[in-house]
């Protein structure tokens, strides 16, 4: 095209451009704009005129946009399809234009906004016409240079109207936006700044302002009388704006260093009386700490240190005084939010870790938060309560605790209250979750690996993080049992154990376990005693009775009950004899506790003692395997060995298949022969001798008064008859005739001797049930087992003339036989002196006797407990004058002592003559 016909083109625009502006109407809006963007692209002479008209354009769509009319909004589909067409071609102008472009839109956005003012600034910038013209000013402002951008957001912020445009601009130039921002008014300051905090890259800038501007203040040069507004300017501003109080409080302890500090405090002091620092007081800074971060309260704790005379601790000590004060009231408005409870809540790692470590005064002041926290928040309260039981190492932060607890508990009741009960119930449950909780992070904190075991710089005094768990509840147990402590009169952590007492028990038992696994480089590498001997003494004090609340379930005291067996056996171990001793005694005391209230427990107890002690911990107690291993030796046996070579080398003929010469010239069936050991077997060193009766004590601890005695050891015996029996045949009370033995039962009682012989612990337990009379009647069938096992092992030994060590060994089960029935009072007198005659006699004369004496009297006067009457006391007790034994059980050993007057000569008097004399 010609520049003659486009000269006509544009003149035809123009005329057109003017006429129909003159005539505008909602229309013809979209031809005109059309012609007039085409005016401004090719007539820059008509650039006034073209936007001049788009801003009338522009006010009658923000008109129509915001008004509640559905007929004005359809005839103004005009004006919004017209502004929809004039934002991308400004947009699109390029760099020449954007001087002019730009402050056009200023200036139409100050228009609109003081027109506008009527209208919430909320509806106004969400109009689709203002965002248009608000992403127009944006794009052509980061066209211009520094200088022009600074002079257009100088333009906006002249015009306190639109101040929502400078934060929306502003996003694009913050840096420009917040330090001039920050040179209006406080309120207008604020307008703009809470604008700009809806885009959270420029609170970034708005710091960088913000500390530019306080340095500025605290420096010695310069105006002083214009910094003098500077400190309470901002304070004042903070209180007004959150994006001002969260740049000014974040990494405030970079900010306010102690240099700072030092130089603050001179500058207040000096500046304070000022007419600007009138509205800058200790309430007003209260109410900007409530929406501060923690940290400013961890800050402002620190400085108020009384640690020395400077002024600033003074200031600072009262300003938490009334800070504590008004968040305690504010804290009683649960529906309220408090943002330093927020934030305490957000960084409660900080502040628990500050309880544990910070000086006395801080852990006093944040108690008190903690207080507000957990009184408004359970799940922090029972966090609390769990972090403090793990970590606590000494008395003042477990009194911070029982501080925290109460003043929860009491945070919504007045002191005076009746309802106090009331609440502490309502949070029992909570304390109850936070032990429960730190028990099992403490059992699960043992097992994760520590750098301190990988590098082997272990500290001596470390201990398992359950030991420490454990030391601060017997402390707090021990508070509550003294009744000193009136915070815990209603024994808050002692309740809270008993409703744990299963998974007290469960940690006990796991510990107290020598087969648990145990890595390498963990803290379960330690030793584990102090934890068990801790977790013990917990069980110890606490009430497993129910009389000071609710009983504990069998599933609980079962738990217990095993638990304590465990480490009662645990204990054993130990080499050092006090410690041994006084955690036996701990032991002791809980199977008491367990076993008064329930026969279940008892019988639980009392069955893990014995079988324990029999079975699996057999070295600790002296005894042999009742069934030996005798697979891996068994590649090692020649024929010689076998039961049935070694019968046909003793004797020319063919066995019997029922008799006791198949059985007892060979030893031990399955076996071979027996081998010689010329060790004695008796001889049992004294530190399983003090196992033995401390396994006895614990079996007695198990019962409870005479009558729990007696029906205890009654448990016992049946029990130990059930362990040793293989059977349940011929377990009755009655003897048989002796020739029953020989042929029909004789392996059964072999098996039976030998497991008594190789238990110490049987043994040991039949003496103890032979004290509680009648209750050793009830093992009738062990004692017949070896008795018969006497008497055909001394006829067999007599029959091979067997060496006399091995008979001495059997001399020494005859005595402890023989004590044990007549401590029983199974034998009265004078059959009661064959333990006195049993080692002067050969092994005829012994076999003889227990053959006429006590076998025959035995099985004609069956041991029972009807032979012992009960008296008034309630004792059970056999009248010697009325169980003289016949002469027929006595002649034998009257014949035997007559024969052998030299030796035994003087126990014929004590055994006869009161005899003959009543005859």
């Amino acid at each position: 095209m010609n520049s003659q016909n486009k000269s006509t083109v544009l003149s035809a625009d123009l005329n057109n451009f003017i006429y129909g502006v003159s005539r505008r109407n909602a229309q013809n809006a979209p031809d005109l704009t059309k012609t007039g963007v085409n005016l401004l692209k090719n007539f820059p002479a008509a650039r006034d005129a073209v936007l001049e008209y788009f801003a009338m354009v522009f006010h009658d769509a923000v008109n129509m946009s915001i008004s509640q009319s559905e007929y004005e909004a359809d005839m103004g589909n005009g004006s919004l399809e017209s502004v929809n067409m004039i934002g991308p071609e400004l947009c699109s102008l390029g760099q020449a234009w954007a001087p002019f472009i730009a402050p056009w839109c200023i200036n139409l956005i100050m228009d609109i906004a003081t027109k506008k003012s009527s209208v919430p600034n909320t509806t106004l910038q969400n109009a689709d016409p203002v965002r248009i013209l608000l992403d127009i000013t944006t794009q052509n402002l980061t066209l211009l240079n520094s200088e022009e951008r600074a002079k257009c957001i100088d333009m906006m912020l002249g015009s306190r109207a639109c101040s929502w445009a400078v934060g929306w601009v502003g996003r694009a130039e913050p840096a420009l936006v917040a330090p001039r921002a920050l040179q209006l008014g406080a309120d207008a300051a604020r307008a703009v700044l809470a604008h700009l905090a809806n885009h959270p890259p420029a609170t970034h800038h708005v710091r960088v302002a913000l500390l530019h501007l306080f340095h500025e203040a605290l420096r010695e040069d310069g105006d002083s009388e214009k910094k003098r507004e500077v400190i309470p300017y901002l304070l004042t501003l903070a209180s007004k704006s959150d994006i001002v109080l969260k740049a000014l409080t974040q990494d405030i302890e970079q900010t306010l260093t102690d240099e700072v500090m030092e130089r603050l405090c001179a500058v207040c002091a000096s500046q304070c009386k000022s007419v600007a620092w009138a509205d800058v007081g200790p309430g007003a800074l209260v109410a900007l700490l409530l929406r501060a971060d923690v940290r400013c309260l961890l800050l402002l704790l620190r400085h108020a240190l009384p640690t020395s005379a400077h002024p600033k601790n003074g200031f600072c000590r009262q300003l938490v005084a009334n800070l504590l004060q008004q968040l305690e009231y504010e804290g009683l408005h649960r529906d309220k939010t408090i943002p330093l409870i927020t934030s305490a809540v957000e960084e409660i790692h900080i502040v628990r870790d500050k309880l544990l470590d910070g000086s006395q005064y801080e852990k006093f002041c944040l108690a008190r938060v903690l207080i507000v926290i957990s009184s408004n928040l359970p799940s922090e309260f029972v966090s609390t309560i769990s972090y403090l039981l793990q970590h606590s190492r000494d008395e003042s932060t477990l009194a911070l605790l029982v501080r925290i607890v109460s003043g929860t508990i009491r945070m919504h009741v007045p002191n005076d209250s009746s309802d106090i009960n009331l609440d502490t119930d309502r949070y029992q449950n909570l304390i109850k979750t936070g032990v429960e909780y730190a028990l099992r992070d403490a059992m699960l904190a043992d097992d994760e690996i520590k750098s301190c075991f990988i590098d082997g710089s272990m500290p001596e005094d470390q201990k398992t993080y359950l030991h420490y768990f454990s030391l601060n509840i017997i402390k707090l147990l021990r508070w509550e049992n003294s009744g000193r402590v009136p915070h815990l009169s209603t024994r808050p952590f002692g309740r809270a154990v008993e409703a744990n007492l299963y998974r007290v028990g469960d940690a006990l038992q796991q510990y107290a376990s020598l087969l648990r696994v145990r890595r390498d480089s963990t803290m379960a590498s330690l030793d584990e005693m102090p934890t068990c001997h801790a977790l013990a003494e917990i069980l110890d004090r606490v009430d497993m009775s129910g009389a000071n609340g609710p009983a504990p379930t069998v599933e609980d005291i079962l738990k217990v009950v095993r638990a304590t067996v465990q480490y009662f056996f645990r204990c054993i171990h130990l080499k050092d004899t006090s410690e041994k001793l006084r955690s036996v005694t701990i032991a002791c005391r809980l199977l008491h506790k367990q076993c008064v209230h329930t026969h279940l427990a008892r019988s639980l107890a009392m069955r893990e003692l014995l079988e324990t002690a029999m079975f699996r911990e057999d070295t600790a107690f002296g005894s042999r395997p009742v069934i030996p291993n005798i697979i891996s030796a068994m590649n090692k046996w020649n024929n010689g060995d076998l039961l049935i070579h070694f019968n046909q080398k003793h004797g020319p003929i063919t066995q019997l298949t029922q008799s006791h010469t198949s059985v007892f010239h060979a030893g031990i069936i399955g076996k071979g022969v027996r081998k010689q050991d010329n060790s004695d077997a008796n001889d049992i060193p004294p530190i399983l001798t003090t196992n033995i009766e401390l396994l006895m004590g614990a079996l007695m601890s198990c019962m409870e008064g005479d009558r729990g005695l007696v029906e205890g050891n009654k448990s016992m015996v049946l029990l130990l008859v059930e362990v040793v029996s293989p059977d349940v045949m011929y377990n009755g009370w009655p003897w048989p005739d002796e020739d029953f033995t020989k042929q029909v039962s004789i392996e059964r009682e072999l098996y039976m001797c030998g497991a008594l012989d190789g238990a110490g612990v049987a043994r040991a337990a039949l003496r103890r049930a032979a004290r509680a009379r009648p209750c050793l009647c009830l093992a009738s069938t062990l004692l017949r087992a070896k008795a018969a096992s006497f008497l055909h092992r001394l006829r067999a030994y007599l029959d091979r003339h067997t060496q006399s060590a091995e008979m001495a060994k059997e001399r020494v089960s005859l005595e402890d036989l023989l004590s044990t029935m007549t401590l029983g009072n199974l034998l009265p007198h004078p059959l009661s002196h064959m333990l006195e005659l049993a080692p002067e006699l050969t092994a005829g004369e012994i076999v003889q006797v227990l053959r006429d004496c006590l076998w025959n009297y035995t099985r004609d006067h069956v041991p029972s407990p009807t032979m012992f009457p009960c008296d008034r006391n309630g004792l059970h007790w056999r009248d010697p004058s009325s169980c003289k034994p016949p002469t027929i059980y006595t002649d034998t050993l009257r014949l035997i002592i007559q024969m052998r007057i030299s030796k035994l000569g003087h126990m014929y008097p004590i055994m006869f003559l009161n005899l003959k004399k009543e005859n």
